[in-house]
């Protein structure tokens, strides 16, 4: 039997961050541009017109992509290498940085990590805690048993996040245990086009498994009767992949 820690909150969020590189695609990439917010003119009522202004300065063609709020300021926007160290270089500007590309490894985190096959992986804790887990993946399979919100208490006040329609995906798969999901692809199109959904949903809807193995690994529910490594069953934390 392998006891596992009491379940803690998830949030789950869904980017299409996949890096696959466009040859077709123009010399334009797309960049982060992170913005000292506190330089910001008088002349602007808001940060976002400025933020275009700015874009403006140095491409006709440009548009933001996402703006940033939060824990930086700023947007990212495609651009060729010329118009984005021009931008770099006004006053305002603290950094243009291409995107970087990213590859998946594994859905079978204890064997990619060569992890012992024994009961003590997993030692028993009784820790619990309310925190909120944010995940950056391919998405969540919300119907996975490590979804499973049994004994959990209600969301917390402080959550501040939604749970997001779109294609096989709605604001019912959301429950106590995975308490938001959202979906994030304009920057994905911006370089390879429109997401061919014959293969890829345009929701929060992990099609890969990558994203459901790694939040369910770092805070999924119990599950009775799993096994690991194809071994004997018993209890376990979060390792459906």
């Amino acid at each position: 039997m392998i006891a596992m820690a009491k379940p803690l909150w998830i949030f789950v969020i869904f980017c299409f961050f996949y890096g696959r590189l466009s040859m077709a695609a123009a010399e334009k990439k797309t960049y982060i541009v992170h913005v000292a917010k506190y330089r910001m003119p008088d002349a602007f009522d808001h940060h976002l017109h400025w933020y275009d202004s700015s874009l403006k300065s140095v491409s006709d063609t440009a548009e933001m992509i996402y703006a940033y709020n939060n824990v930086v300021h700023g947007f990212s926007t495609r651009l060729t290498p010329e118009e984005a160290r021009r931008l770099e270089s006004r006053p305002e500007i603290l950094a243009v940085v291409p995107e970087m590309r990213y590859e998946l490894h594994t859905t079978r985190t204890p064997q990619f990590l060569g992890l012992d096959k024994n009961a003590d992986l997993y030692p028993e804790s009784n820790s619990a805690s309310e925190v909120i887990i944010g995940v950056l993946d391919t998405g969540v399979w919300p119907e996975s048993k490590s979804f499973d919100d049994t004994g959990l208490g209600p969301v917390p006040s402080s959550w501040k996040g939604e749970c997001e329609s779109g294609t096989n995906f709605t604001a019912a798969n959301c429950n106590r245990k995975l308490i938001g999901a959202r979906y994030f692809s304009k920057g994905y199109e911006a370089t390879l086009g429109p997401i061919d959904e014959s293969k890829e949903s345009r929701s929060p809807r992990d099609d890969d498994g990558h994203g459901t193995h790694t939040s369910t690994t770092a805070a999924g529910s119990v599950v009775e009767n799993a096994s690991l490594f194809g071994y004997a069953s018993g209890t376990a934390r979060g390792m459906a992949a």
